[in-house]
């Protein structure tokens, strides 16, 4: 190799190595989900449900929109947000909290089918909406804290509030970590879940 040629060479091993250098440095990322809360076994071992069960319209739950980031977030501080380094949510956050949440309720209401789209064909007999009006994960407290409002709508006749409640949550984590975050939330939605069930089994 002639020297003019090891010159103009020497850039670009040192731009492979920089390269090189960059990509091993760089941490992994991490996909979190929320755990399963739902316990398999009891939904296994539950009782089959009659034929003619009532039917419960199950609205999606609403969460603060300052969470609906591919970002896991957490509350840094009263006015201010933080995202745990270098990790994301491998789904839409609000599609994992649908999915758990409607499993840990119907674990609770063996009596009722639930609906989660197009119920109006089967004439239900009640629906259900969940507003989670906060949902801070407080990451110097390793706690969640959380509030919820839950409503049983009519769908005979006029919608009309059958029962309504606001509920406040406080769960703790047990790590500094994203994964603690996780499993808290999935603790949560299982209590909304159990409240929820109550007012629904109240409704008349």
């Amino acid at each position: 190799m002639t020297a003019l040629k090891r010159w103009a060479a020497r850039p670009l091993h040192a731009a492979l190595i920089l390269m090189l250098a960059a990509c091993a440095s760089t941490p992994p990322q991490v996909l979190l989900t929320l755990p399963p809360g739902a316990s398999a076994a009891a939904a296994a071992a539950a009782p089959a449900a009659p034929a003619a069960v009532r039917v419960l319209a199950v609205s999606r739950p609403e969460i603060p929109e300052y969470l609906l980031a591919r970002r896991v977030r957490y509350r840094a501080e009263t006015s201010t947000l933080g995202e745990w380094p270098d990790t994301f949510w491998a789904e839409r956050i609000e599609i994992g909290v649908a999915r758990e949440f409607t499993a840990a309720l119907r674990e609770r209401l063996p009596g009722w089918r639930l609906c989660e789209a197009s119920c109006s064909e089967q004439s239900p007999a009640a629906s259900l909406q969940v507003v989670l009006t906060r949902m801070d994960y407080l990451r110097s407290e390793r706690r969640l804290k959380a509030s919820a409002r839950i409503t049983v709508w009519s769908t005979q006749g006029a919608r009309v509030p059958l029962r309504a409640g606001e509920f406040s949550f406080d769960i703790p984590g047990d790590a500094d970590t994203p994964q603690s975050q996780a499993r808290a939330s999935t603790e949560l939605l299982r209590r909304v879940a159990a409240e929820a069930a109550t007012l629904v089994a109240a409704a008349p």
